[in-house]
């Protein structure tokens, strides 16, 4: 049972989990709240939501592995669970039963909410993308970097893609014509913020995808994976995920300076030191790694930056909003 839970890595399972709901309850509710509606979306059918994404991405994350075997001996053979603690036919069977499993409940939840055609979609591509970026967009320069980024962006959105349209459907003009207090109206306030989480996972996320990408440099170039760190270098790797680091505080320092006007210094605050420093810290971290060690460091202080970020709309919700 470790190996199994090991190998869906649980907790990346349970922040997909935590994300999607507070992106729920903590801002889309509360913003609905605001003009004095309320989500119309249940709860049993937001959990199939949530269900359906976790599926999809346990799958992704077996088949992922499955093909990985080799190249993990080198990057990381203390994870490894395959051909160790789980047979490799167990692993694609599980991958098979996961991912179509997400698909036929995702497809459920767009039949559910009138988008059959999208939602379907949107699920069914989610599945091949991640077998194709397993099998080889990953071995491509940048291609699976951009994938992987881009579903990771898609999870928070995905609240809002699936709600707005169902509080759309029973509250009519009203949702759309009354502006809230951010100056827009309740359904542009929800896809404006959901987009800006979207936005901000997809850039963490390729950060961090780069990343990894430098850590797993040996064993990725012993199997003729083109990375962008084995292509061009780690110094030009290191250049470009520097880069984009620097963007992304100056995206903070954007909105900061909207919540100077508007006199949100918690917020300020808040983006400073649990945002903006540890994203400093770890631009000097990514200059002055060497080891892989150090690379996996930086690693996960992207994930806990993500987990900061998310953990804002408590603020949001508890705070700002009330």
């Amino acid at each position: 049972m470790f190996a199994f839970l090991k190998l869906i890595r649980l907790q990346n399972l349970l922040i997909i989990v935590f994300t999607q709901y507070m992106i729920r309850f903590c801002l889309i509710q509360p913003i609905l709240n605001l003009s004095d509606l309320d989500l119309q979306m249940n709860e049993w059918e937001f959990g199939l939501l949530v269900l359906a994404t976790v599926f999809i991405s346990a799958g992704g994350y077996i088949i992922n592995d499955y093909f990985d075997v080799r190249i993990d001996t080198i990057n990381k053979p203390e994870e490894n669970v395959i051909d160790k603690g789980i047979k490799r036919r167990v692993a694609m069977g599980a991958h098979a039963v996961l991912s179509s499993l997400g698909v036929a409940i995702g497809l459920f939840i767009s039949w559910r909410c009138n988008l059959l055609l999208s939602g379907g979609t949107l699920f069914t591509l989610s599945v091949i993308g991640l077998w194709f970026y397993s099998t080889t967009f990953k071995y491509q320069f940048i291609t699976g970097n951009l994938l992987i980024s881009l579903l990771t962006g898609m999870t928070p959105f995905m609240v809002a893609f699936f709600e707005v349209p169902v509080d759309i459907k029973n509250y009519h003009t009203f949702l759309i014509d009354q502006e809230t207090r951010f100056g827009f109206t309740a359904t542009s306030t929800i896809l404006i913020w959901a987009g800006a989480y979207g936005l901000a996972a997809f850039a963490l996320s390729l950060i961090r995808e780069m990343i990894k990408d430098m850590e797993d440099v040996e064993g990725d170039k012993e199997y003729g994976c083109r990375t962008i760190p084995i292509v061009l270098g780690i110094p030009k790797a290191k250049m470009i995920v520097s880069a984009l680091i620097v963007l992304f505080i100056a995206g903070i320092g954007y909105l900061q300076q909207a919540q100077h006007g508007s006199k949100d210094k918690i917020s300020m605050l808040y983006f400073f030191f649990l945002i903006q420093l540890p994203l400093v810290f770890l631009l000097f971290r990514i200059f002055t790694a060497n080891q892989k060690k150090h690379f996996h460091f930086a690693s996960i202080l992207v994930k806990m930056i993500m987990l900061t970020g998310i953990c804002f709309l408590f603020l949001l919700k508890f705070v700002l909003l009330k």
